[in-house]
Parts: C-alpha cells; sequence; structure tokens
C-alpha cells in the first residue's frame, strides 16, 4: 500500500502541474499580438502532454516532475507580461550554422534577457567544470548572448544583455558574469560547495527546443517596426529612400491634393493627403538633420521624376539636390553578417536592400514609406532603424486628365 499510496501522491503532483499549466495559457490570452507569444503557449501545451501521458500511464516518478520545463516557462510568463515586452522566444542567427533563442525582448528592443530557473548549485557546479562532456554552462549562454546583441544592434548600440535568475544565483557566479558584461538579477546567495557531481540528465531549462524553429509570422505593429527620431536626438543624419525623396517632392504633398484621378491609388493618397499632410512631417524631422542618400536611391529617384515628374516637381528635386549628400552605395565598408544574408524575396526588394544597409553602415535614420520591407527584414531577424511614414506618388503629369475637387 506504501507503494501505492506514493504513487497516488505523485499523481496529485502531475494533476496540480496541468491546471498550473492551464493558467499559464490563459495568463498570455490577453498579449497574444506580442511576437512569440503564441510560441510560448505551444511549448506549454507541449509539456501538458507530456504530464497527461503519465497521468494516463500511471508510471510516474519523481524524476520526471522535477525535470518539467513548467517551473521555467511560468516564468517566461510572468516576464512577458511585464510592459514594454515586444517579443518572447525570439531566433537570431549568430552564422549560417548557429542560432540563439531570446527569451525575452524588451524596451523597443534594447534589452535582451535571458529567464533561467535552475538550481543556484547547479549552475555554479556546471559553470566550475564540474560537469559531463558538452554540457553548456550558464557563461557559455552569456558569451553568446553578448556575442548575438552586438550583430543585432538596436539604434546602433547592441542590446543589454540581462540574465534573470529566478531562484537566485549564488555570489561567485554573479561576479563573473557581471565582469564580462551581464546585467545579473535575482537574489545573491552565499557561495556553495561544488565537490558534488553535476546532475545533467534533467535538460529542463533549454530553450532550444526544435519547436522554436517554427516562427509566428503574426505582422508587427508600425510602432514596434520604427523609432521615433525625437526620441533620439544623438542620430543627426537621415538617410533618404527614393519613397520618401518622391513624397518630398510630389505636387500632391505641395498644395495640389484635390483631385480625383483615373487611377484609384492616387485618388485614395489624396484623400490622405487631405486629411494626413505628409510634407510638414518630412520637413519636421529634416530640421537640423544632415540628409544623405546611396548612389542606387539618387538614381532610380532622378530616373522617375525624369520619366513621370512635372515642372514644378523636377524643380522640388533639383533644390533637394542641394541638400542631399549622395554617397556610392557601398560607402563605409561591408554590410554586417545578417544583413548580408537577409534574402531577396517578396517585400524583400534589391534596391531597397541596398539602400537600407546603407543607413545601417553610417548610423542613420533611414526614412522611408517602404513598410513592407521593414516587416519583411525584422521576420528575417533583422531590425532596420527606420521613420516609416505614409507612401505618396508623383502627380503632376497626371492632373490635366483628373477632375479638380473644391478644396
Amino acid at each position: 500500500m506504501e507503494k501505492l499510496n506514493s504513487i497516488e501522491e505523485l499523481l496529485i503532483l502531475v494533476d496540480e502541474k496541468i491546471k498550473y499549466g492551464k493558467e499559464l495559457v490563459l495568463l498570455l490570452q490577453p498579449i497574444q499580438n506580442v511576437d512569440g507569444v503564441m510560441k510560448l503557449q505551444r511549448k506549454i501545451r507541449q509539456e501538458m502532454v507530456f504530464l497527461k501521458k503519465l497521468q494516463k500511464t500511471r508510471k510516474v516518478k519523481l524524476e520526471q516532475l522535477s525535470c518539467s520545463n513548467l517551473r521555467h516557462l511560468g516564468a517566461m510568463v510572468d516576464c512577458a507580461l511585464r510592459p514594454g515586452v515586444v517579443a518572447v522566444c525570439k531566433i537570431f542567427h549568430i552564422d549560417d550554422e548557429s542560432k540563439l533563442v531570446i527569451d525575452v525582448i524588451s524596451d523597443q528592443g534594447k534589452t535582451w534577457t535571458k529567464v533561467i530557473a535552475r538550481n543556484p548549485k547547479s549552475l555554479s557546479a556546471l559553470s566550475s567544470g564540474n560537469a559531463s562532456y558538452g554540457a553548456r554552462s550558464i557563461l557559455d549562454q552569456a558569451e553568446d548572448y553578448l556575442e548575438c546583441a552586438k550583430l543585432y544592434p538596436c539604434m546602433y548600440q547592441p542590446p543589454k544583455v540581462i540574465f534573470e535568475f529566478v531562484s537566485g544565483i549564488e555570489e561567485s557566479l554573479a561576479k563573473k558574469l557581471k565582469a564580462i558584461g551581464v546585467i545579473v538579477k535575482g537574489d545573491l546567495l552565499p557561495d556553495s560547495s561544488h565537490a558534488e557531481e553535476y546532475d545533467d540528465s534533467c535538460q529542463s531549462q533549454s530553450s532550444d527546443d526544435e519547436d522554436e524553429m517554427l516562427e509566428d509570422s503574426k505582422p508587427k505593429t508600425l510602432e514596434e517596426m520604427s523609432q521615433c527620431i525625437e526620441e533620439h536626438p544623438e542620430i543627426t543624419t537621415l538617410n533618404l529612400d527614393v519613397t520618401a525623396m518622391m513624397a518630398y517632392v510630389s505636387n500632391m504633398t505641395n498644395g495640389h491634393c484635390h483631385y480625383r484621378f483615373k487611377q484609384e491609388v492616387l485618388t485614395q493618397q489624396c484623400a490622405w493627403e487631405a486629411e494626413r499632410p505628409v510634407k510638414p512631417i518630412l520637413e519636421k524631422i529634416f530640421e537640423g538633420k544632415r540628409l544623405v542618400c546611396c548612389r542606387t536611391a539618387w538614381d532610380d529617384f532622378a530616373k522617375i521624376v525624369e520619366t513621370l515628374g512635372g515642372e514644378m516637381e523636377r524643380r522640388r528635386t533639383a533644390e533637394l539636390k542641394e541638400r542631399v549628400t549622395v554617397y556610392p552605395d557601398d560607402y563605409a565598408g561591408e554590410d554586417d553578417l545578417p544583413r548580408q544574408k537577409l534574402k531577396v524575396r517578396g517585400h524583400i526588394r534589391l534596391r531597397s536592400r541596398i539602400i537600407f544597409n546603407f543607413g545601417h553602415r553610417i548610423k542613420a535614420i533611414t526614412v522611408s514609406a517602404n513598410e513592407g520591407f521593414v516587416r519583411a527584414a525584422h521576420q528575417q531577424g533583422v531590425t532596420y532603424a527606420a521613420f516609416i511614414h505614409e507612401s505618396r506618388a508623383l502627380t503632376e503629369g497626371k492632373e490635366p486628365t483628373a477632375t479638380k475637387l473644391p478644396s
């Protein structure tokens, strides 16, 4: 009977963990629009499936429960529910073969947090080399985070790396992490003896599960993708995309938006312009800034104006040329690895990649109406410092065949 009682007690623990998993999934429901939350819910459900199998077979061992990933996932949920979180379980590539999963990204991408719920003694033992061959310590993982952060800067600064220890961290290990540049959060505990053999049979805190290769494709909000120029006065250079220069010189944005064109898209843009003028926005962000563009951007823009532009649009183009410095496409060296690997497909066009990469290399904010490119790049793990405005086409050449509307 003693053995039966033991099994019954373990089954009660299993049932409690299953209920806990259900609670975690429900807690995440209000923030399902956050990038990666559906992935985190999926991981919780996978743990519940495993626990339900144990419950059904009634073959439960204490070791199986202690190895459950739910404690770590619960800590992830707690972090995900904090203000300012923009993504969880986000995959980044260090090189062609190595990927890294960032647990929580917050502060508009400026902070990366890894959540650790493991036993502090085990963490210290592993970091002291007292582990089986091939086991990676928390120091190894910290090096990965710091290396990856350098490859994916936010506003041209590597994201801050925070390691948050839910169960606490021993002082010596905390000092080692701080020494290499990691911000440590969690209760500081006195050092213990690490003579005991480290048991790495339980991989409960691995966040590199195969299912994390399944990317969520929920669209990001514009606020996530664009950085407000006013919040970053230290960036004094603006890189102009073709779309930005077209919007700046267009007749539509210079007082001639009260038309109904034969082209529906132009009529729609006129309605938007009457409601939300673009030129004042561009003038405001251009003020006091150094305006630049790459050769591809200027040549393509000039060709469009020459082909489609009217007399006034060409005159504004000549005036804009006096304000903009044009650089070679390859100015300031090679692109970093993630941008080199950005695949040209869908919204990722070669011209846009050239223009945005140029802006990244010179640490400028790229001004553009090409929101589709910025979103598509973000889905490939590449984030650009960009100010996105509404698109406006050249219209002067089409005004003679349009219907003038009362202003």
